[in-house]
């Protein structure tokens, strides 16, 4: 378990253990997003990232950009193909635990420790060169993908 996992971690779950509440609330996400505004600015309109719990993946949290901003809501998951994401973070329990505990400040510090370590894993579901285009360099920078040139 990394460092800020771990702090996360002591904290413990803000919400029960069932399946449909592993994940943080609406409003948790939606004040991760406001907190760190510049990340998600520079989105296209349309652009999604999902958050899900890989031990129970039946729902996912999701950003949407949109003309007037960044909404947020919870959607049923049924695979990643139909998903319409852009990017998914799948979630052990662990990881779930360190998201749901994170001050909004911190979340992208937890979500690259969770990815770094393996308990996140992070599927581009479209490809590099297509992601930066729709504005999503940057923030692929916070989860820690640091690319250098020519998009293949």
């Amino acid at each position: 378990m990394t460092p800020i996992v771990a702090e996360a971690a002591s904290q413990g779950p803000s919400a029960p253990d069932r399946a449909v509440d592993r994940l943080p609330s609406a409003e948790a996400w939606l004040a991760a997003a406001a907190h760190d505004g510049e990340l998600f600015a520079q989105l296209d309109p349309g652009v999604r990232i999902a958050l899900l719990a890989r031990a129970a993946p039946t729902q996912m949290l999701v950003w949407e950009a949109g003309n007037r901003g960044i909404d947020v809501r919870i959607e049923p998951f049924a695979d990643y193909a139909t998903s319409g994401a852009d990017i998914v973070l799948a979630a052990d329990d662990e990881a779930l635990v360190a998201v749901r505990s994170a001050e909004a400040g911190r979340l992208f510090a937890v979500l690259r420790a969770g990815v770094r370590s393996g308990h996140i894993v992070c599927y581009m579901l479209k490809q590099r060169c297509v992601l930066e285009e729709r504005g999503l360099e940057d923030l692929l920078d916070a989860l820690g993908f640091a690319f250098m040139g020519a998009c293949r």
